[in-house]
């Protein structure tokens, strides 16, 4: 190879060199120095989108945080002090002034009561919800309310009411 190389003209030889030089930083370039860069941007990336990820999930954490100090603790909710479902459900209503309208209380289980109300007072009925729901962790299942023709904001309702426990 050296006698092959001595035997070009000094000009082939230097272009042969310079090539040679050229060829080898190219191939360092791709082989090395890319794939190196690319998976560098890469990574970057991703710890960009990890660092977002982290964000959302602490701003997550403390949603949850809030919403757990505002909800109804569990004692509450599942024993309800104490009483059954029913006597919860009669003595909010009595309390928040529909024990008169109150017509009938159904229980089904001991998780599942079914009211009638005729001629309430439609804000009362709602106040009287959201009381169970908020005091007792009470859900309404269904409910049905129809306008009374009789006198402004009476209505007729029928309510499932599910227990927290």
């Amino acid at each position: 190879m050296k006698a092959w190389l001595a035997s070009l003209d000094p000009r082939e030889r230097n272009a042969l060199i310079f090539g040679g030089i050229l060829l080898t930083m190219i191939l360092i370039y791709v082989l090395v120095w890319q794939p190196f860069s690319t998976r560098a941007a890469r990574l970057e990336q991703t710890v960009q989108e990890q660092r977002a990820l982290k964000l959302w999930m602490q701003n997550a954490a403390l949603e949850v945080q809030r919403l757990r100090a505002t909800q109804v603790p569990a004692s509450m909710r599942a024993g309800m002090g104490g009483q059954s479902l029913l006597a919860v459900v009669d003595q909010a209503a009595r309390k928040d002034r529909l024990g008169t309208v109150l017509k009938r209380i159904e229980p089904e289980g001991t998780s599942i009561v079914r009211v009638w109300f005729e001629q309430a007072i439609f804000d009362d009925v709602l106040l009287w919800l959201g009381d169970l729901q908020n005091t007792y962790g009470v859900r309404i299942t269904s409910i049905s309310i129809d306008h009374q023709n009789g006198s402004a904001g009476s209505v007729n309702a029928r309510v499932e009411l599910e227990g927290g426990g």
